[in-house]
């Protein structure tokens, strides 16, 4: 039976004593019962020896029973990495190396070319760990009959569980359908007022872009447009605006490397790099795997940060749970105008209600601005897509026409464009699931035969590599072209293969904010391109280190052709920031 999450240590130290301990208590009462009584330097030696001795019985009297499982299923194990050295450990440094050094993803992108295949058993310290970018394989774990065997998972939440709680990116079954039953009703239709915040807070941000367009000066990009979704987001979930646009913004030149863009000195710069610090941790917690205890035995790296956004979230809370107990005293009209206090109806918890908006607020804030800021890279990249994108936005608005929700789904070269984006650089680019208790094997498909995946094993997917595959997206696949998006063949994929797209997730757990995020980007957008004719890049205000080594140049893949460091946490982003010089209209 798992410990609840939070108890991480407990754990760890119980895996410990089952991988280390129990081996010797187990052989020295061997000793025992045969009546050997070794000197105490031979005792040490066998003591220490049993250690990795019963880990390989183990691991064979396991393989023997994945053998006989997947038989008795119809299935083929999984193909496996072989590593140079014991457990894989190669494999695991490689990787984790690979984030810090290579291209996004491109250490898996090379394994699944070595292997030839669409799905691996990484096999890390003799336990099955699968990464996979077989759509068909997404599919059956996210909406076919795998969705009540494929779950988030213990693992998943323990690592997650000092920031994101009890929310609902956080829970599985009874916990996770209680949450979204409860934000569901907000997210159910669009609403007139989410256009008029995005509008506030749009002619906010495209003022102080003319500032610097005025001035023929670089801004960061992407920092501005994580204020810009901070202050949406905190006006749409709490009904008060954080004002971070009115904060002190980064300088070319003096900028300096924050946890995923760039750092600024101000009280939203606080509040940024602790948000942004968690997720680098969690992710760090993922990379090294089930032992990152080992390195949080005696102090919780998130702790510090976590308590900065909660500290900073707390009033937020308490002023809404006030708010009801006036409205239920008669002393206020009750009336529901925002999510924190559609919240409040549901619970009187505050550490409840706090994980909840967190969890929306990564949401609504991370995911928002990491396609906002790479579709601007493409669009620097791609003066022929700006050039094609503002055609269309100014015959349908003119330089200063408000667009409306209905008349914005008719933009199609503008969906292009952020679909296009989304398409590879996803804002979430991987996703994992736990198998539960019992033996299953993912269906066979096209050139991929029937799977076996052991019980309680970890599968790792990547949306971005399912996403860049030329086998789904055709030999361009790695090339920006939004015009693939207005073509037949593109209908006709998604048709028949629906999982070959899903930067929203999909199935029962698809994304509730996706119309929010789409009318958010598309509103931006138009506002964007009637004010700036095109935007270029200013590597010279880039921080130093956040520039792509030259040696990506001589490779292939996007890696040859990208002039920004992109990177993950939780969500994409680039490194450094995206510092951009604007062109007026």
């Amino acid at each position: 039976m798992d410990l609840h999450p939070r108890h991480y240590r407990t754990r760890f130290l119980l895996d410990v004593l089952r991988a280390l301990v129990w081996p010797q208590l187990v052989f020295n009462a061997a000793l025992y019962a045969a009546g050997w009584r070794p000197g105490l330097a031979w005792r040490v030696l066998l003591s220490v020896l049993s250690v990795p001795a019963l880990g390989v019985a183990r691991s064979a009297i396991t393989q023997r029973r994945n053998a006989a499982q997947a038989a008795s299923l119809g299935a083929k194990p999984i193909p496996c990495v072989r590593g140079k050295w014991p457990g894989n450990l190669d494999i695991v440094l490689g990787f984790v190396r690979s984030l810090k050094e290579a291209y996004l993803m491109q250490f898996l992108d090379d394994l699944f070319r070595e292997y030839g295949c669409k799905t691996l058993n990484m096999r890390i310290l003799w336990e099955d760990q699968i990464w996979t970018i077989d759509e068909a394989h997404m599919k059956y774990m996210l909406a076919g009959p795998g969705f009540d065997w494929f779950h988030k998972g213990y693992y998943w939440q323990e690592r997650m569980e000092s920031f994101l709680g009890n929310g609902i990116f956080n829970r599985d079954g009874a916990e996770w359908q209680s949450q979204r039953a409860i934000a569901r009703p907000w997210f159910a239709k669009d609403r007139l007022s989410d256009l008029n915040i995005f509008d506030r807070h749009t002619s906010t941000t495209l003022a102080l872009i003319s500032e610097f367009a005025a001035k023929g000066e670089a801004f960061d990009a992407q920092d501005l447009f994580a204020r810009f979704t901070l202050d949406s987001a905190s006006e749409f979930l709490f009904g008060k605006c954080l004002e971070t646009l009115h904060g002190t913004l980064p300088v070319a030149g003096r900028a300096k490397m924050g946890p995923k863009g760039t750092a600024s000195e101000d009280s939203f710069g606080t509040f940024a790099w602790a948000f942004e610090d968690v997720q680098m941790q969690i992710s760090r917690r993922t990379r090294i795997g089930k032992p990152w205890p080992l390195f949080e035995l005696f102090r919780d790296k998130t702790a510090p940060s976590v308590a900065i956004v909660q500290d900073w979230l707390r009033p937020i809370v308490r002023e809404a749970l006030e708010r009801k107990a006036a409205a239920a005293a008669g002393k206020d009209d009750g009336a529901e105008g925002t999510f924190l206090s559609h919240l409040t109806n549901s619970t009187d918890d505050p550490q409840d209600i706090a994980y909840s908006v967190l969890n929306m607020l990564l949401a609504g804030r991370d995911t928002t601005a990491s396609v906002l800021s790479f579709m601007v890279y493409f669009l620097a990249l791609h003066p022929e897509v700006t050039a094609k994108l503002r055609a269309e936005i100014l015959q349908a608005y003119g330089p200063d026409g408000r667009p409306s929700v209905d008349d914005m789904k008719d933009l199609k070269y503008l969906r292009a464009v952020l679909n296009e984006t989304m398409r590879l650089f996803p804002p979430v680019p991987m996703n994992l699931r736990l198998s539960d208790s019992n033996p299953h094997a993912f269906p066979a498909s096209a050139n991929t035969p029937k799977y076996y995946v052991p019980p309680r094993t970890v599968i790792i997917y990547s949306v971005l590599l399912i996403q860049r595959r030329k086998d789904l997206w055709g030999a361009d696949a790695l090339d920006f072209r939004p015009e693939r998006w207005l073509e037949p063949e593109t209908a006709q994929l998604l048709a028949e293969n629906p999982f070959a797209f899903t930067p929203f997730h999909a199935g029962p757990r698809l994304c509730l904010g996706q119309n929010f995020a789409y009318n958010e980007m598309s509103f931006f957008a138009v506002r964007l391109l009637q004010r700036v004719a095109h935007f270029e890049l200013a590597p010279d205000a880039q921080p130093a280190g956040s520039l792509p080594p030259p040696e990506w140049k001589t490779r292939e893949g996007r890696q040859a052709m990208e002039r920004i460091w992109p990177a993950s946490s939780v969500t994409t982003f680039i490194k450094g920031g995206l510092w951009v010089r604007a062109v007026p209209a």
